[in-house]
């Protein structure tokens, strides 16, 4: 048994010294130890049981052993190395445990509203406006299943959280809008078999029908898009005024929101082209292309971060706290604020998206970020 292991069991079971606490707390305080210490949770939950038959004391232990440790004070400026306690939870929700240790009434840090106001928050749910092209509109989420009112001769069809469109007749001149508010999402087949996947706070403006010669659909937002394979009409995505993406037929992630430093275009299979200022840039397999103006990056990236949303997941690697909290913006239907500026903090790791914003606000105060929460506006105070 390793010194590490020996120190982590001796304070679960209540037989550590004050000063063995504080060896456990600097040794999981390092990255190097953050496989061992997984694996010790995982094993103490799997003994445990499911999250039902979890005793009160041991959940209680396991979450003081998490927060003691994530509440020590880091230098400003530095990356928070949080990994650790991220894929716990991320491991611990795995196990159908995370959200029963993290959803626990806490004792609310000084200037934060109680757990309980703040679980009223919830994350996205599958919901989305439809605007047809006679300017009327649908809310999507007030049906559960069936047609609805043609436009333009075309047949629109929902079922099971999908907005799909039948056939791929031509109707000329006709285009719909599906918008995504905050804290919604949606799926949606468009009528030649392409899928897109619609992220919070998002919009597409597509034809009810395709021309005979290209494919073009107009994001504000994020999707992620598989394209259905047709060669002799090339798929078309405008982003901006002088940018757009173009293919043939691959699955591509792309970021447009406005108050997001550039224009985020990554490849997961096949190929595509960014256009910026008549341009052209073709991309790879797990390339991304970030546009800003006239200016366009290409770096290698980690697609399954990207994407990361589309199958409910947060997931950062070094990322700033404006980034995060532009997520938690979108995902909880909340304003952040920050009182003293922006604070120089990167985060990493991944945790499921389900979670309450009681539970993530947890989460940041385990991080040593200090905030309060009026109504709806998350003011950062550090």
């Amino acid at each position: 048994m390793s010194r590490f292991e020996s120190l982590f069991r001796k304070s679960l079971e209540k037989t550590s010294t004050e000063a063995e606490r504080q060896e456990l707390l600097q040794l999981i305080a390092r990255s190097q130890h953050d496989g061992e210490l997984l694996q010790l949770l995982d094993e103490v939950i799997a003994g445990s049981g499911n999250e039902r038959a979890m005793p009160d004391h041991r959940a209680q232990e396991i979450l003081a052993l998490i927060v003691q440790a994530g509440g020590k004070s880091q230098p400003k400026g530095r990356t928070m190395r949080m990994r650790w306690w991220a894929a716990a939870a991320s491991l611990l929700l795995l196990a159908g445990a995370a959200g029963y240790l993290l959803r626990r009434p806490a004792t609310p840090a000084t200037g934060t509203l109680p757990p309980l106001a703040m679980e009223d928050i919830r994350p996205a749910a599958q919901s989305a406006i439809l605007t047809l092209d006679d300017g009327s509109q649908v809310t999507l989420d007030s049906l559960h299943q069936g047609s609805i009112r043609n436009a333009a001769g075309a047949l629109i069809h929902l079922s099971q959280n999908t907005l799909a469109y039948s056939g791929d007749k031509d109707v000329a001149g006709a285009c719909n809008t599906l918008s995504t508010p905050r804290g919604k999402l949606f799926h949606l087949l468009l009528p030649d078999g392409t899928e897109v996947w619609l992220n919070a706070a998002s919009s597409l403006r597509y034809p009810v029908s395709f021309n005979a010669t290209e494919r073009v659909v107009e994001l504000s937002g994020e999707a992620y898009f598989e394209v259905k394979h047709a060669a002799t009409r090339p798929f078309r995505v405008k982003t901006g005024p002088q940018s757009e993406v173009r293919v043939l037929g691959t699955g591509f992630n792309v970021n447009a929101y406005t108050n997001e430093p550039a224009i985020t275009t990554t490849l997961l299979h096949g190929s595509v082209q960014v256009v910026a200022a008549q341009r052209p840039t073709l991309l790879k397999p797990g390339q991304q292309a970030a546009v800003a103006g006239t200016d366009v990056k290409i770096q290698t990236t980690d697609t399954s971060q990207v994407t990361a949303w589309k199958e409910g997941m947060f997931q950062f690697d070094n990322t700033s706290i404006q980034q995060v909290m532009n997520q938690l913006e979108r995902w909880y239907d909340i304003t952040v604020v920050y009182e003293n500026g922006v604070p120089d903090i990167r985060f990493g790791g991944k945790m499921e998206r389900d979670l309450d914003l009681h539970s993530i606000l947890r989460i940041l105060e385990i991080s040593n970020v200090h905030y309060r929460l009026e109504e709806r506006k998350l003011i950062i105070t550090q």
